[in-house]
């Protein structure tokens, strides 16, 4: 991709280098909205298989989440971000 800084000659229109390099740029920009979108899938799914177990197994998997986010708001709450100078 040199040539768009004038380091290279440019390709034809519609290239196998311009293709993929625009499929790259879509993928990037999309991979972590569809990772949280199907991981949140995923995990309502475990959920739901977790309860046709036994309640007490999704039950257990809400308390865990549930932990987790408490130890988190505890952590953050012991670690408060320091004030920088800059931004006064």
């Amino acid at each position: 991709m040199g040539f768009y800084y004038g380091g290279g000659k440019e390709p034809p229109p519609g290239s196998w280098r311009e293709t993929f390099s625009i499929i790259w740029i879509v993928f990037r920009t999309l991979a972590l909205p569809l990772a949280i979108i199907f991981g949140s899938v995923a995990a309502l799914f475990l959920l739901i298989w977790l309860f046709t177990i036994h309640p007490l197994a999704g039950g257990g998997l809400i308390l865990a989440g549930l932990a987790a986010l408490a130890a988190f708001a505890w952590w953050e709450w012991r670690h408060p971000p320091q004030a920088d100078d800059r931004y006064r």
